[in-house]
């Protein structure tokens, strides 16, 4: 299997068949990427194909230091911070509760409990992640869901590793207490029932 840097090198001499293997190489965990960010597969599609595009546009100005995956991440996490950031989509209503939120919340009342005792761990892991600062987020995603390690995280964000590890165990910890307080607030409304 050829490197990064191998495959840019080949591209860079007018091979321009090689960028598919690079396409290929990293389209899953850049799209997963963006989208434990945002939580719009859509919109992840779309900002992962812009990735490669800019990765594309750039590859000229790439040094050869076999940390291609550094700066295609510091490409991917640069876009999606301007999207958050042009859209204001850190909470999104219709995207949190779907389509017809109001429908659901206005729903008799038997039928509002069922809904909420549906409510799966993962939604509510969805929920809290999106409340997290966008440091935090970052930092957590790259580590626990891409699972890079300090020194990758560090080349892509331009953090420092203790800092990457604070962000780390700050976000741990306010997903456990939003969790915590999402799983007794479910179990109150089961009391009230």
């Amino acid at each position: 299997m050829q490197s990064d840097d191998d495959l840019i090198q080949s591209i860079k001499q007018g091979r321009q068949h090689y960028f598919e293997i690079l396409i290929t190489r990293y389209k899953t965990p850049i799209l997963n990427f963006i989208y434990k960010m945002i939580y719009d597969y859509d919109e992840a599609q779309n900002l992962s194909q812009e990735v490669f595009i800019t990765v594309y546009k750039t590859l000229a100005r790439y040094r050869m230091e076999g940390n291609f995956q550094a700066y295609i991440f510091t490409i991917a996490k640069n876009l999606t911070l301007n999207y958050i950031k042009k859209s204001q989509r850190m909470v999104n209503l219709s995207s949190l509760f779907g389509k017809n939120a109001a429908d659901r919340y206005f729903q008799h009342q038997d039928t509002q409990f069922s809904h909420l005792e549906k409510e799966s761990k993962e939604q509510q892991l969805i929920i809290a992640l999106k409340e997290l600062k966008e440091n935090h987020r970052i930092a957590l995603i790259l580590k626990a869901y891409l699972g890079f390690t300090y020194k990758r995280i560090s080349e892509i964000t331009g953090w420092s590793i203790p800092k990457i590890e604070t962000l780390i165990s700050r976000a741990k910890s306010q997903l456990k207490n939003k969790i915590f307080l999402q799983e007794n607030i479910n179990q109150n409304v089961k009391k009230v029932r």
